[in-house]
């Protein structure tokens, strides 16, 4: 799945977190199901951030939000 395709959000777009379905799980039945491919995402932008930060050129801020109580 391309979830930047289904999550993204274009410049100047409106977001309706109405339309977006909160039990979504994808493929993965539970977080533990999940774990793997979340540690393997993490690393992946832990790498990047690394990178990001040893050019010292450019600065990134990543806003995320949960519905509910998403932890």
């Amino acid at each position: 799945m391309n979830y930047s395709k289904q999550f993204g959000v274009k410049p100047g777009s409106k977001v309706d977190l109405a339309k977006v379905d909160a039990s979504f799980k994808d493929k993965h039945e539970s977080h533990e199901h999940a774990l793997p491919e979340i540690e393997q995402y993490s690393q992946r932008l832990h790498d990047l951030q690394y990178l990001m930060y040893a050019e010292g050129k450019r600065s990134l801020l990543i806003c995320l939000q949960g519905r509910d109580a998403a932890g």
